[in-house]
């Protein structure tokens, strides 16, 4: 669920792109999502915290370990979920980075360990999609690419965003982009809720 803290929160940090990307998507979700208590936590970081150097990208920043996630009160009818990870800032052009696009998570999966989105799942819990990010391995490119700010930046705003979503977890092919996953959920999404991550160096 986007609540009224996190849209305020987007508008007033000057993203303008992002919180139009937000809003877009959840408009072209068709079914407007139902507000059902639906919550994203961590116990890696706390919700507009900073997120630990161990979770920033490798090997210039960090160790690349994604964070622990898990969620609760998802909608009815759930059949599967999305995650989706991108930096509100951008790159220099202003361009969104999409750091982690993944889909099919089935509705019995109620939480990812740390590091455990850092690879492909070799249990078939998620579906790998592609993210915009160039420094991950053939086939990765989708997977948690930690943040990793300029130095001397202001703490970047990072965002995960979880999907409920009635589609069966085998619906959607492997390696879609985040276009292409907007696409093809579209009518299908149930709920959404986000949780923000700031990270940077001094």
């Amino acid at each position: 669920m986007l609540g009224r803290r996190h849209s305020k929160y987007l508008l007033a940090l000057g993203g303008v792109v992002l919180a139009s990307w937000w809003m877009n998507s959840i408009a072209n979700g068709a079914t407007t999502p139902r507000r059902t208590g639906f919550a994203l936590t961590s116990t890696t970081f706390e919700d507009g915290g900073i997120m630990p150097k161990k979770t920033a990208r490798a090997p210039l920043y960090g160790d690349n370990v994604s964070p622990q996630l898990s969620w609760t009160n998802p909608p009815p009818g759930v059949k599967s979920y999305a995650l989706t990870f991108v930096n509100e800032e951008g790159g220099p052009s202003g361009q969104i980075d999409i750091y982690t696009v993944l889909y099919g998570i089935p509705a019995d999966v109620t939480f990812f360990a740390e590091g455990e989105l850092s690879k492909p799942s070799p249990t078939g819990k998620f579906v790998v999609g592609k993210g915009n990010r160039a420094n991950r391995p053939r086939g990765e490119e989708g997977t948690y690419s930690g943040p990793g700010s300029p130095l001397g930046a202001s703490p970047h705003h990072y965002i995960f965003k979880l999907i409920a979503t009635d589609l069966d977890p085998k619906a959607l092919p492997p390696s879609l982009s985040l276009a292409e996953l907007e696409y093809e959920i579209k009518g299908h999404v149930l709920d959404s809720i986000a949780l923000i991550g700031r990270f940077g160096r001094p």
